[in-house]
């Protein structure tokens, strides 16, 4: 990608050197390569508001590459479809530079549809003018289609929507939107980060994962409404178990949690991943369909170690998910460390 971030320089006079107000060009071009949604930035001063960043992950979205959408107008990907509910919630938004979101018909490069579920921020500069919009994009497939949702679910754009800022829209790629805990694609880049810095500190790490026992049983029951109420409460009452500055936990997928912390032995470690089960107990969730408990249970995996030369993310993956099987194995509602 071309010289992405440069592009959104505006004519608002760069910071002084060692700023903390001033951010990495090629740190902010990681952060937003490392996010699981599409991200596409317009330039709305140009003609026709043109594409001047595209990630990695719209790349994949879409088929294109980003030479391909450079200087486009986003229009392009609605082929002849225009005539779509969503797009004139879209076009009012850009007329009044608020925030907007709209599920949209969009066509990949090989001309395949696919659902689009397309968030709108404008950004602006110093003083408070829209240079730019933030779009960002996820694949719905039949889930949210505007034709099929409920009622109550259908979006509703309110043009008097504050704009987000820049700090929300590194917020909204950084958190699940979900259970409020960091999205999987920025805990991987985290715990790169992490790893190295273990090497060449000596301290060693603990890595976290736990499971809601049963729980396709559980969604099936009480439907996807109350399964995900229940995963945002798991995610918040895992997340205030790791509230120092050190700590990092994210959604690992569906229904996973996983979480990094630093300097705990592998005692220390294992207290702290039953901890968090016995909170995950406390909630006393229902669960008529467990074969373990009355309520809702966790298994959990932990692995402890001092990263050596020959550490990687994967390899640590690997071992936590392997403690959490034999977690499974075991019973489950327990947590097993190595």
């Amino acid at each position: 990608m071309a010289e992405p971030v440069s592009r959104l320089e505006t004519d608002d006079a760069a910071p002084p050197a060692g700023s903390s107000s001033a951010l990495d060009a090629s740190l902010f071009t990681g952060f937003l390569d490392a996010c699981p949604d599409g991200v596409v930035i317009c330039d709305v001063r140009a003609s026709d508001s043109p594409v001047i960043y595209v990630n990695r992950a719209f790349e994949q979205l879409c088929g294109y590459r980003s030479a391909e959408l450079m200087g486009k107008n986003m229009r392009f990907l609605h082929g002849d479809d225009r005539d779509q509910e969503g797009l004139s919630r879209i076009r009012l938004a850009l007329r009044e530079g608020v925030a907007a979101q709209a599920v949209l018909r969009n066509y990949r490069k090989d001309g395949t549809l696919f659902w689009n579920e397309l968030r709108m921020v404008p950004v602006r500069n110093s003083v408070d003018q829209i240079t730019h919009f933030a779009t960002f994009h996820r694949e719905v497939g039949e889930r949210l289609r505007p034709d099929v949702r409920p009622a109550e679910q259908q979006q509703k754009t309110d043009p008097r929507d504050p704009a987000l800022n820049t700090q929300t829209m590194l917020a909204y790629l950084r958190d699940d939107k979900l259970t409020g805990l960091l999205r999987r694609g920025y805990f991987d880049e985290l715990l790169k980060r992490d790893i190295g810095v273990a090497q060449r500190e000596k301290y060693s790490l603990s890595l976290f994962l736990f499971e809601p026992d049963f729980f396709e049983p559980y969604r099936e029951l009480f439907g996807r409404p109350g399964a995900d109420q229940t995963l945002r409460r798991m995610g918040r009452t895992i997340g205030a178990c790791f509230r120092r500055a050190s700590d990092l936990c994210a959604r690992f997928d569906d229904t996973r949690v996983v979480a990094l912390c630093t300097g705990m032995d592998h005692e220390h470690a294992t207290r702290h991943a039953d901890l968090v089960l016995a909170r995950i107990r406390d909630l006393a969730i229902h669960h008529p369909r467990s074969a373990v408990s009355r309520f809702l249970t966790m298994s959990a995996g932990c692995v402890t170690l001092m990263p050596g030369p020959d550490a990687d993310p994967e390899k640590l993956m690997s071992a936590a998910q392997d403690a959490l099987e034999k977690a499974r194995e075991e019973g489950r509602n327990r947590a097993v460390s190595v």
